[in-house]
């Protein structure tokens, strides 16, 4: 792409970096990524408990044909990935607390199967949602008042040890106007970037509302397919969208990590990052872990704002005028993307034929479009 490529040839090669951050087959096709992830869900879950009777038997029922699209909740929700992570290498058998638990939530996603009940077992009773468009499934907003049940319970706790200790925050019901945000904010991404918003947002199936004086929205490494957002965020459509296909990549780069063998880092807690645009913040070091994955959202990023200022105009009738800020958002995006770049190459990340180098070289080559075409 040169300086004097025209607005059509432009438009094309957008469109093309679209397509491959959407859908290519390694490393970003929505699909390919949750069918691996729910495989290995139901894989762990085998592995753990094989020798209890009501396990074996509620895997049997996930792997029915006439349960598929339950099975295909039931694997996805964070709470039952959240129970399996938090288990020992090798649970003891005989251990009463843990038999008596996995029971309680087999019997659980066992109702539900014979029910034929739809969605997240963990938002089970939550009564708001949305539909983004092209996307498999809902994003339902979770709701404090739900009934009681084992994922309730679980997500309650998840939240208060995983999220609320380390900033300061705490679960709120949803209301009409904060769905109704949401739902704004997906129909401009599905404008904006049809085909990566789909994608992405196939990742993201709950949102936790929450109360925060520090936190605008976040994800827990924990809580999969899961993101916390502050009700401030509803203030435009534009700000919206990006809060959410932010987090929605966090969440298909969880999706993804836990799938492929190629995001153990080595020495991750001694080698570390400091972003420019957080020197002057006391305790601002990245892992190479979370630098990475600012850099897949940064590259993302990028496009978003580079097609964001070619809709404006015809979208300021439906979604408003653009923040001020989403002007500069391109260049910010390009300039963070390429500092994290260069800092994980000075970290040695490039080089090696494993998958996250090879994730990295692509990403790298993504950027270096996004710059010429922008």
């Amino acid at each position: 792409m040169t300086m004097g490529t025209t607005g059509s040839a432009r438009q094309d090669e957008l469109h093309a970096i679209e397509t491959e951050l959407a859908g290519h087959a390694t490393f970003s096709d929505a699909r390919r990524i949750l069918d691996r992830y729910c495989t290995f869900t139901l894989l762990r879950l085998e592995a753990a408990f094989r020798d209890r009777p009501p396990v074996r038997a509620l895997c049997k029922q996930l792997r029915d044909e006439r349960h598929r699209r339950a099975a295909a909740d039931v694997l996805a929700d964070p709470m039952v990935l959240a129970y399996l992570e938090g288990l020992p290498e090798a649970p003891r058998r005989g251990d009463d607390a843990r038999g008596a638990e996995i029971e309680e939530l087999c019997a659980a996603v066992q109702r539900r199967l014979r029910d034929g009940a739809s969605g997240l077992p963990t938002a089970a009773g939550c009564l708001l949602s949305v539909h983004p468009r092209g996307a498999p499934s809902a994003i339902t907003l979770w709701d404090p008042d739900a009934p009681a049940s084992i994922f309730k319970r679980r997500f309650e706790s998840a939240f208060d040890t995983r999220v609320a200790t380390h900033h300061p925050a705490s679960l709120r019901r949803p209301d009409p106007a904060f769905a109704d945000a949401v739902e704004r904010g997906c129909d401009l991404l599905a404008r904006v970037l049809p085909d990566l918003a789909a994608s992405a947002l196939a990742h993201l199936r709950l949102i936790g509302v929450i109360s925060s004086a520090t936190l605008e929205s976040c994800v827990c490494h924990f809580i999969v397919s899961t993101a916390f957002v502050r009700p401030t965020l509803s203030r435009t459509p534009w700000e919206m969208a990006e809060a959410l296909l932010h987090e929605a990549l966090h969440c298909k780069l969880g999706h993804l990590a836990r799938t492929t063998g190629g995001f153990q880092w080595e020495g991750d807690g001694s080698t570390t990052i400091r972003p420019v645009w957080r020197r002057s913040q006391p305790g601002a070091d990245w892992s190479l872990r979370r630098a990475f994955s600012a850099f897949h959202v940064y590259v993302h990023l990028a496009l978003f704002f580079t097609c964001v200022e070619r809709l404006e105009t015809p979208s300021a009738g439906a979604f408003g005028a653009m923040p001020a800020p989403f002007r500069r958002g391109r260049r910010t995006a390009l300039e963070r993307a390429d500092h994290l770049r260069q800092e994980l190459s000075a970290a040695g990340l490039p080089g090696g034929s494993d998958f996250r180098s090879m994730m990295f070289a692509w990403l790298s080559r993504t950027l270096q479009r996004l710059s010429a075409a922008a």
